[in-house]
């Protein structure tokens, strides 16, 4: 197929390189401005740099829009006009109901479009933080209008293809979640900070004794604001609910902490640990789960190859690794995740042969 990505720059670039390393034939043929195409023919992300929109969207299969939301909506005509009737377009944005919306008007009697939403993401950003594997075990939203289904099929295959989980809803059911947990996490995050950040002013003491807890609650707080101004510009109506519904919450807790005993407090402890402690650790989403170990691991050189290449030489593929907890001159633990029990048996088997302390 002819697949065509407008817009190179971590997930465009990274879906270059994923289908890329699928050896399926395809070519990959890339739009964005000149240096980022030299950038991006030079990472072999893509075959072909497209001079212009026309040239990388006409007799392409597949089309993904990979720019911010703003800008995706301005694409929608252009690219339209461009397409034959059975061409695939979808998109990468974080919101999905504006321009799914936007998509009817233009994908009438051209094009077939599908809103996608990769859960997947990186620290940097630009052509040169693409990764192939950044879609390994990611959620990947897509979003189909009603009776195409042999498109969506086709669509989520070659999503599959790059190692991503495939979960299918409606564009406003989408909104909802994810200004549930992604927006609404956002914003906190920024409010704990700026509230730490001004009372840290009259005293050091706030940030001294910012632990774990804190430092991992408010990470995302350091996030660019004009990629979610993008966003939130875009979903206003569901991430307000999502905060009024919280401000509901909050009024709770300070009012039921007036109570003695606290009970009311605790039930919403004790149900808040059950909810999470049902997430499965190892899916990035609800969907299904792999099978963990938990492997310990000495602080020496060559331990970690060790580990890893134990695994290579009895054929067994690691879905996912995390390094949990470590400490300097001693160790630490990695949870690696595999995708069947039976896998995650014969790992374990492998590496205890080898040495390693390992517990599911």
């Amino acid at each position: 197929m002819k697949i065509a990505i407008i817009g190179l720059g971590v997930i465009g670039g990274s879906l270059g390189l994923a289908i890329k390393q699928t050896d399926s034939g395809n070519t990959i043929v890339g739009f964005d401005s000149p240096g980022v195409l030299r950038r991006a023919k030079k990472r072999k992300a893509i075959d072909v740099a497209a001079p212009s929109l026309r040239a990388a969207v006409s007799d392409a299969e597949i089309v993904f829009l990979c720019t911010p939301v703003d800008s995706i909506l301005k694409l929608l005509s252009d690219v339209s006009r461009f397409i034959s009737s059975t061409t695939i377009v979808s998109d990468v944005g974080s919101v999905k109901g504006v321009v799914q919306a936007s998509a009817k008007r233009y994908f009438r009697s051209r094009g077939i479009f599908i809103g996608g939403h990769p859960m997947a993401g990186s620290e940097g950003s630009g052509i040169e933080y693409a990764d192939a594997l950044l879609f390994q075990n990611a959620v990947y939203v897509l979003c189909p209008p009603r009776g195409r289904a042999k498109e969506t099929r086709l669509l989520a295959a070659l999503l599959k293809s790059i190692g991503a989980r495939v979960l299918t809803m409606d564009a406003r059911e989408h909104d909802r979640v994810a200004a549930a947990i992604s927006h609404l996490p956002q914003l906190l995050a920024v409010g704990l900070m700026d509230s730490a950040s001004r009372k840290n002013k009259g005293n050091p003491a706030f940030l001294q004794l910012a632990a774990g807890g804190f430092r991992d609650m408010t990470r995302i707080a350091s996030s660019p604001f004009p990629v979610w101004k993008d966003i939130l510009s875009n979903n206003r109506k569901e991430t307000k609910r999502a905060l009024q519904e919280f401000e509901k919450l909050l009024r709770q807790f300070r009012k039921r902490l007036n109570q003695r005993s606290l009970s009311d407090v605790g039930k919403k402890f004790l149900r808040a640990k059950s909810f999470r402690d049902s997430i499965p650790k190892n899916t990035k989403g609800f969907l299904h789960s792999l099978h963990d170990l938990f492997v310990w691991v000495d602080d020496k050189p060559g331990t970690l190859s060790t580990m890893t290449t134990t695994l290579f030489r009895s054929g067994i593929n690691i879905n996912d690794i995390e390094l949990l907890k470590v400490r300097e001159g001693q160790g630490g633990t990695f949870r690696l995740s595999f995708e069947s029990g039976e896998t995650a048996r014969l790992a374990a088997k492998s590496l205890r042969a080898k040495g390693f302390r390992v517990a599911k």
